[in-house]
């Protein structure tokens, strides 16, 4: 007992469930990229049309003069300045949210809309009279951001350079950071910006889902809320199938804050400085009670690794494995007479309600035939669900779903889909009754 109080009491912290609805992270040195910033191809002007009636807003149908005092549906207008300025509109959008709260306003008033954009209008003092009208301010911040682009070194904050901000610092990567720091020159209206940039445009993947940046060879695991860095191509493959890997934006990576490392791999060895030996099993670490029991599995004293408490953070601990324990790495065993299969592990027998199930769990395991009998020996445990981050759909619908957290969360339309970055090809068809044991969990967005 001494010996798992003393580890457990080493690693608490790191040890202990994160929360599944962990907050995303705000980098301030890192707010969009360059490429978002000029993506001015990113919508359509029917596409902004349909986002503002799609967010109920009070911009929706309203008609207002532009900038040359032409009056047009206030989309069109967004729109325009996107293309002049070769902005793209959605970083146009975020900011009549951050700034007037525009985009879901359901009845602006004149005063919001004469200050859409907040463009010349310091929080030290009043809007420059030439700026107000919403067709101007929509104009002018397009410009105006076009300009931190083309002329980056005119400007307070520059990309690379450390400058105060508020009661700190802050150190724009790029040169669209350094602009929305120059437009705004504070830390809470940037993480607004940021925040609103995650609720309307960032690719919300589930738990269990595989991302890697774009231009990065490094890959992560969503889990918990957080993105957990996977240190090794061997250890991805001892556990993740990495046709599933996800190619994302870096800033879409990184509005996960990082959490610990998946270092090792997959049914490792592994013995901490007070001579306890584990085996990794996912994530869990199951304690071999004796080094009889190590003999008697047949484990292999030099495969077993010799690790620090500190490398053990993010591992939860298991059942201790003993010499009555059957199948510690686990094992798909038939039964000869109904034919049906069990994943079998620490005592307890799952059903496999489909082959689908089996082969996206345990691709790598063996089936062994058994009798009866001897399955009876074990508990029945609840059906084997398929691990978070599996794409599926039954045979007898077009549904496809995404597994998180256990549940079955509906992908409602192929554009989803497809701004997630999934792959059609990665999509599991299996029975109808092998779905229906995921319960329905909410759409994904």
């Amino acid at each position: 007992m001494l010996r798992l109080t003393t580890i457990c009491s080493i690693c608490l912290l790191s040890l202990l469930p994160y929360p599944v609805l962990a907050d995303y992270y705000f980098n301030p040195h890192l707010i969009i990229s360059d490429e978002e910033m000029e993506d001015y191809d990113a919508m359509t002007l029917s596409e902004v049309q349909r986002f503002l009636m799609e967010k109920t807003s009070g911009l929706s149908l309203r008609t207002l003069p532009d900038y040359q005092g032409t009056t047009k549906l206030a989309s069109e207008i967004i729109w325009q300045a996107s293309q002049e300025s070769r902005i793209n509109p959605k970083v146009l959008l975020t900011t009549l949210q951050k700034e007037q709260s525009l985009i879901e306003s359901i009845w602006p008033s004149q005063n919001q809309l004469d200050k859409a954009m907040g463009y010349r209008c310091p929080d030290s003092g009043s809007c420059h009279p030439n700026g107000l009208g919403f067709g101007k301010q929509v104009d002018g911040a397009a410009w105006q951001f076009r300009q931190y682009l083309d002329n980056p070194t005119q400007w307070t904050y520059q990309a690379g350079k450390t400058a105060d901000l508020d009661e700190s610092t802050v150190t724009p990567v790029n040169q669209a950071t350094a602009g929305l720091y120059n437009y705004t020159p504070h830390y809470s209206g940037n993480e607004r910006f940021w925040r609103l940039w995650v609720k309307y445009w960032g690719k919300n993947h589930p738990d269990g889902s595989l991302l890697k940046a774009d231009g990065d060879s490094g890959v992560w695991l969503i889990q918990y809320g957080l993105r957990r860095p996977i240190t090794s191509y061997g250890v991805l493959l001892s556990r993740f199938d990495p046709k599933k890997i996800i190619t994302v934006n870096k800033t879409d990576l990184e509005k996960w804050e990082v959490g610990p490392p998946i270092r090792f791999h997959n049914y490792s060895l592994l013995r901490t400085p007070d001579g306890s030996v584990y085996l990794l099993v996912d994530d869990e670490l199951r304690h071999i009670t004796s080094m009889e029991v190590f003999r008697l599995i047949g484990f292999n004293w030099d495969e077993v690794s010799e690790v620090a408490d500190a490398d053990l953070a993010g591992y939860q601990f298991g059942s201790e494995i003993t010499s009555s324990s059957a199948y510690p790495t686990g094992a798909l065993l038939q039964d000869r007479v109904t034919t049906g299969v069990y994943y079998v592990d620490n005592g307890i027998r799952y059903p496999l309600y489909s082959p689908e199930i089996m082969k996206a769990n345990f691709p790598t395991k063996v089936i062994s035939r058994v009798a009866p009998e001897q399955l009876q020996q074990y508990w029945l445990g609840e059906p084997m669900k398929f691990r978070d981050g599996e794409l599926i759909k039954a045979d007898s619908d077009s549904k496809v779903y995404v597994i998180a957290d256990g549940e079955r969360r509906w992908i409602p339309n192929e554009e989803i889909f497809d701004k997630l970055g999934y792959r059609w090809d990665n999509v599991i068809v299996t029975a109808a009754h092998a779905v229906n044991i995921h319960e329905l969990g909410e759409n994904v967005e």
